[in-house]
């Protein structure tokens, strides 16, 4: 797939709030009441500001190399090196997280329903999709997230406002949580929570105009802080702490304890059909950004050659935890602590060298 333009601001955000939100139907409103205890919703709107700010700074220096991607930015500063290394970089950022995030819904799955069936097994069936996605390429992803992601919202929210009844506003005190300093300084690692806008820096060749990549990202994550904060906000307001930390799968959780008579029962079954398409499109769409990437940072011509081998890596880096626990603890403490430095701080590193640089060139010209 040669890089032109193939969709517009709609699909962008719609494969954005793929990448960023599929969090949700995991473990992130437990995550954020481990690290913060009730104050969980707070900390995601504090880490939203944070990595809004910093995107706005990363598009300020974007301005300067409209139509390129990181990709192409890092090998302008430091020519095939700097393309290469900055590939490997975000190729194994990408390799990890999709494996983690891969047994995750492996394992969540097998709890749910396929509770006798081994975990590879259970993996080969997502890994499967992510093949066939991957292949589709690019444009058939985005589209289907365009579709899809309004469909997810809607059965997400009704679940959302169907929990209402089960909500006791004590539940938010205190404010802090755990306290100010677990909430404002240790906090701040978890601007990871926002790494999936790291997708967007691969994807600028794709969208058009800067306008398109700047109004996509920011939209992006303002829709994203909303849906990240109400599933936090329920959640705590549903369950209190620290019983919120007995449930892997919150959403799940939830689901299940929405009931209307007899005959409207186990809403849970449509939170599995949206939870299944949500992790289909994200690991597909993760997947062709890690073939893709390589082979930019290579100089092949396709990518496709290229996703049975890495196919073949996540699934082998992905049974290497040895529990479900292992996964959650892998997802929290590593993933959605440390996916900033490449995200925003790699980004903007390069980015900044490569504006100095660019402006000692026409200063010089």
């Amino acid at each position: 797939m040669g890089d032109k333009i193939i969709f517009g601001k709609r699909e962008t955000i719609s494969f954005l709030l793929i990448f960023i939100c599929n969090q949700i139907f995991l473990s992130f409103p437990r995550n954020m009441a481990e690290s913060v205890g009730n104050a969980g919703w707070i900390l995601t709107i504090y880490t939203a500001v944070i990595s809004l700010i910093l995107f706005l700074i990363i598009s300020m220096l974007y301005k300067n190399f409209e139509g390129k991607d990181l990709l192409d930015v890092s090998e302008f500063l430091a020519g095939g090196f700097g393309r290469i290394t900055v590939g490997m970089i975000f190729l194994i950022d990408y390799i990890f997280i999709i494996a983690i995030t891969l047994r995750e819904y492996a394992e969540d799955l097998k709890v749910i329903s396929l509770t006798e069936s081994p975990i590879s097994f259970v993996m080969l069936f997502f890994a499967v999709g992510m093949i066939i996605g991957a292949f589709l390429g690019l444009e058939p992803l985005v589209r289907m997230a365009a579709i899809s992601v309004p469909v997810i919202a809607v059965v997400y929210l009704m679940i959302i406002l169907s929990a209402a009844r089960y909500f006791n506003f004590s539940n938010l005190t205190p404010v802090f949580g755990t306290g100010p300093y677990d909430l404002f300084a240790e906090g701040i690692s978890r601007i990871s929570v926002f790494s999936g806008i790291s997708a967007l820096f691969l994807a600028i060749p794709f969208l058009g105009t800067y306008d398109n990549y700047k109004k996509s990202g920011v939209l992006a994550l303002l829709l994203s802080t909303l849906f990240l904060t109400l599933g936090t906000l329920v959640y705590s307001l549903t369950l209190p702490y620290p019983n919120s930390l007995s449930n892997f799968l919150p959403m799940y959780f939830i689901s299940r304890l929405i009931s209307y008579g007899i005959f409207f029962q186990r809403i849970e079954s449509i939170f599995i059909l949206v939870w299944a398409t949500a992790a289909f499109i994200y690991l597909s769409i993760g997947l062709f950004f890690t073939a893709h990437v390589f082979k930019k940072a290579f100089w092949l011509k396709y990518h496709r050659p290229l996703i049975l081998p890495f196919t073949i890596i996540i699934f082998s880096i992905a049974l290497v935890p040895q529990s479900l626990m292992e996964v959650i603890f892998l997802d929290n403490i590593v993933i959605r602590r440390f996916a900033w430095i490449v995200t925003f701080g790699v980004t903007f590193v390069v980015l900044l060298l490569a504006t100095l640089k660019k402006k000692m060139k026409e200063g010089n010209a």
